[in-house]
């Protein structure tokens, strides 16, 4: 019979500590629900404010992205040839370094002679607008018109890129 008695006295025991898990259990729900609510309600500019801030956040999340897959991209390496245009038949020595977190890179180039680089490298070889630096000599043509003195600007009329010092030609696997 005491058997008996203890075994009901741990059914009970059990039971109350259910009971209580239970409890417990709704009020962490409602804890939870209490935290996701804001504490008050936002006015109308407030509210401009943090959705100006998600438009920031998502248009630096695509930038970030963006810029990953171009570096992602600059960094296949492409075999092709050197075309050394400033001094034919020479060497070159240059250096590449397109983004913060990379080392730099110098690479001594033989005229004629082929060469596996980073994509980013041949594209700054052959490369050459304000967008795409890389090595020219610029030409600058003046503006044949005559300055008002009133309003200065530039006497630059036009940049002529075209005379690049080097060249990288990719050659295609067949």
């Amino acid at each position: 019979m005491t058997e008996q008695i203890i075994l009901d006295n741990v059914e009970t025991e059990i039971d109350v500590a259910r009971a209580e898990l239970e409890k417990l259990k709704v009020e962490l729900e409602e804890k939870k629900l209490e935290l996701k609510r804001p504490m008050r309600e936002l006015d109308d500019h407030e509210l401009v404010l943090v959705k100006k801030q998600a438009v920031v956040s998502n248009a630096k999340s695509a930038l970030k992205e963006k810029i990953e897959a171009q570096k992602k991209r600059d960094n296949e390496m492409v075999t092709g040839k050197f075309i050394n245009r400033k001094s034919p038949g020479q060497s070159a020595k240059l250096t590449y370094l397109k983004y913060d977190d990379d080392p730099v890179k110098w690479y001594t180039l033989e005229d004629g002679k082929t060469y596996t680089i980073p994509r980013g490298f041949m594209d700054q070889l052959n490369g050459g607008d304000e967008t795409n630096p890389c090595y020219y000599t610029p030409h600058f043509t003046q503006k044949t018109e005559i300055m008002d003195p009133n309003r200065p600007s530039s006497a630059i009329h036009d940049i002529d890129a075209s005379q690049k010092k080097y060249a990288f030609f990719e050659t295609r696997a067949a």
